[in-house]
């Protein structure tokens, strides 16, 4: 049911994302990051990390959650394949999984997600959500 798709925009880059919830729609977004970050070709592994995430509202979620997942990559060199993640009140927690010492995969910088922009709607029997990176 996600998906995602780049989209045209005056930015440098924009995706337009989908799942049936909340939790997949983040999957995808990371997703969608981390084809960019590695050229379509990212790596799987069996490592994994704790994330804690503050966030006000679901589009503060993404966007935070979108930034940790680059900076995961540029920063530490773990590139996420997937991720077990739970909304708080409070924001964001989990558990994800990839590969570390990744960083030889990058070929492509994102240096973040941007609030321009920014959209999460129901479409139907799915969330679709528009975010602008900054590149």
């Amino acid at each position: 049911m996600g998906g995602h798709r780049q989209i045209e925009h005056t930015a440098d880059l924009a995706f337009e994302i989908w799942g049936a919830d909340l939790g997949e729609l983040l999957q995808e977004g990371a997703r969608a990051v981390v084809d960019v970050l590695t050229g379509e070709r990212p790596p799987t592994g069996a490592d994994s990390r704790d994330v804690v995430i503050d966030a006000i509202d679901d589009e503060d979620r993404l966007v935070r959650w979108l930034n940790e997942v680059i900076w995961l990559a540029l920063g530490e060199g773990f590139v996420v394949d997937r991720a077990e993640l739970e909304t708080t009140p409070e924001g964001l927690r989990g558990r994800v999984f990839g590969r570390a010492g990744a960083r030889d995969c990058i070929v492509t910088e994102v240096k973040s997600a941007t609030y321009h922009d920014l959209s999460i709607a129901r479409d139907g029997d799915r969330l679709v959500a528009t975010v602008v990176m900054d590149v």
